[in-house]
């Protein structure tokens, strides 16, 4: 019996997708498929510079390489359609779905964790964690993934865990939904205690150099990149969280805007992570050297400036000499300078140049 007959007949179930009309459903099959299009390029892009370029294979990439490869796999997905039900395709999109996603917002939990662990407890052996944090995370995701795969079935615009009984919609929260915002609160606790600690050491620093205006709003914006890693995480399931509090509340009244706002931003979730984790300023600089064209569209005032100046020697008709005088007053000035940094401002300095090498 349908979910509709079931109701009719007294019967209390929840509502899915499958309840929406053919042409809703379908819109938001078309829908994950073209956002999920650019997650699959953007952690194919992020796949393809760990590989091309050898000086991006560090630690902190690594874990990004992975987190891509389970967005990537986890978006891919989306390409089988709508499968019918009991067909290979189907439980082999749900499966997919399901471990794929978990994986990834479990790597995103590493990644705060390997952070906060560098920065505030100083930890140098967090590499040789990096098998157990496969081990862990692959593990957890196969459990999530097997534990429902009895109640895989079509929900409307995909295959993933039928919520047509009670039993499915508590699996789709014990298997999925628990275990993910278990994640986005350590994500923010984690992201929140690197922030206030580099935020104490910028004022550290800034009381001793109070006369260089420019270093406190390169580390900040340093700083303020950070909030952006718990968020990307929110912003991609809080649609679809509230999406299914309203399934159980209202299984009766479908709201197809949050059916919507729940497809387009799950879909986007390896889009922005490969914006936030993995297109930092080594990985662009890599690219542009690789294929300079990319330089006006990566570092467009950088290459206007030197578009000018390469202008400026072609008019003068010779290149525009150092000047000893000011080298040496300028050279004068860093050795002054850093005769008198502290331990506090070396550190600051040395989180922002690796800033650019780090995708964390």
């Amino acid at each position: 019996a349908s979910p509709q007959e079931l109701r009719k007949a007294g019967v209390a179930t929840t509502m899915t997708a499958a309840e929406l009309s053919a042409e809703e459903q379908h819109t938001l099959t078309v829908l994950s498929q073209v956002f999920s299009t650019f997650s699959v390029c953007g952690s194919a892009l992020i796949i393809a510079s760990y590989f091309l370029f050898p000086n991006l294979r560090k630690f902190s990439y690594k874990l990004v390489l992975w987190l891509s490869f389970s967005d990537l796999l986890n978006q891919a997905m989306s390409y089988f359609g709508n499968p019918s039900h009991r067909v290979i395709a189907c439980d082999l999109q749900a499966f997919g779905m399901q471990f794929f996603s978990v994986a990834s917002f479990l790597w995103t939990g590493a990644i705060a964790f390997v952070l906060r662990s560098t920065v505030i407890s100083k930890r140098s052996d967090i590499e040789s964690k990096y098998r157990a944090m496969h081990g862990c995370i692959w593990s957890a995701a196969l459990f999530t993934a097997v534990l429902p795969s009895w109640k895989f079935g079509p929900t409307g615009a995909w295959c993933w865990i039928s919520a047509d009984n009670l039993t499915g919609k508590i699996l789709r929260f014990v298997c999925y939904y628990f275990p993910l915002w278990v994640t986005i609160g350590y994500n923010s606790y984690a992201y929140i205690s690197v922030i206030r600690f580099l935020r104490r050491v910028q004022m550290l620093a800034n009381s001793i150099h109070s006369d260089d205006s420019r270093e406190p709003r390169f580390e900040m914006k340093a700083i303020s990149r950070l909030g952006w890693y718990p968020s990307i995480l929110i912003a991609t399931h809080v649609f679809g969280t509230v999406n299914r509090i309203q399934n159980w509340v209202a299984p009766e009244s479908p709201i197809f805007f949050l059916f919507v706002m729940h497809t387009i931003t799950s879909s986007s979730m390896g889009f922005l992570n490969c914006v936030a984790y993995g297109l930092n300023t080594s990985v662009r600089m890599a690219w542009c050297e690789k294929v300079p064209f990319l330089n006006r569209v990566f570092f467009p005032k950088a290459a206007a400036g030197a578009n000018k100046f390469h202008k400026f020697e072609n008019e003068l008709g010779t290149s525009v000499p150092n000047s000893p005088a000011l080298d040496s007053n300028e050279s004068n000035k860093r050795e002054s300078a850093m005769g008198t940094k502290s331990v506090a401002v070396v550190q600051m300095e040395s989180i922002e140049r690796n800033d650019s090498n780090n995708s964390i």
